[in-house]
């Protein structure tokens, strides 16, 4: 029974809370917009169907080969000056507003407008055509200055002031003033070259004489030489006493006969 009677307060009141935000609204001012005669003002950067300002348009084909799911059908016939875009097309049924189409175009014809609302009967007519089968588009830059299409300006490069070169790109007349100093090195080198001739020859001596020589001499041979005197201390046989009395013998026997 409690539980009965708790279900019937709440179906109440919820219906007079919803009727209360009903009544506050009776002495508001209507903001109901008459759709399609009436539209909401969208955002510049209101991502809408794609229009392609074909005054614009060169058929670069940058547009075709960025699109992600391939809904851009540009078509062409003939070769330099005579290359005309016969069909440029758009399908919306596939077309998911990502806009990277727009962000190649060199001559920014291609936009996103703040067109949200194409109601049609058939999938077929979502195929938007923005080339006249009667009046192709001319591609080459000099054919499209001649039948009075738009043609993006040549950027020229701006001309450097004299007075604002910096430091490092210094101009080139100024290259040989500073280049002087270079003619005038082989007379200093010249010099510098004969003084270390004289100077080598007069430091080698002593250094090869007197450094090198003078460690083994008052070192060296106070140790080694009892290694080479020992030969000459072990000799006995320039001291043969036995040689002497064969001699002996000899002149012994001489005097006998």
């Amino acid at each position: 029974m409690v539980q009965y009677l708790a279900d019937i307060f709440y179906g109440v009141s919820t219906a007079l809370k919803g009727m209360g935000i009903t009544i506050k609204h009776i002495w508001r001012k209507p903001v109901t917009q008459q759709y399609p005669d009436e539209r909401w003002v969208m955002p510049e950067r209101f991502k809408g169907f794609v229009f392609n300002d074909t005054n614009r348009c060169n058929a670069c084909n940058q547009c075709v080969k960025a699109c992600p799911v391939d809904c851009i059908y540009l078509e062409t016939e003939g070769k330099g000056k005579e290359r005309f875009m016969t069909r440029y097309a758009i399908d919306y049924n596939k077309c998911i507003w990502c806009g990277f189409c727009c962000e190649p175009c060199p001559d920014d014809a291609l936009s996103m407008s703040h067109d949200y609302d194409h109601s049609l009967y058939f999938r077929d007519s979502l195929v938007y055509e923005f080339v006249p089968a009667d009046k192709p588009v001319p591609c080459n830059r000099e054919k499209r200055i001649e039948m009075g299409y738009w043609v993006a300006p040549k950027k020229e490069k701006p001309a450097k002031p004299a007075g604002d070169t910096p430091a490092g790109d210094k101009p080139a007349g100024d290259k040989p003033a500073a280049e002087k100093p270079a003619a005038e090195k082989p007379a200093a080198d010249e010099a510098a070259a004969d003084k270390p001739m004289v100077d080598e020859a007069a430091t080698a001596e002593p250094a090869v004489t007197a450094e090198p020589p003078a460690e083994p001499a008052s070192e060296t041979p106070a140790d080694d030489k009892p290694a080479v005197e020992t030969p000459a201390v072990e000799t006995p046989a320039a001291e043969t006493p036995a040689a002497e009395p064969e001699g002996k013998d000899d002149n012994d026997e001489g005097k006998n006969p």
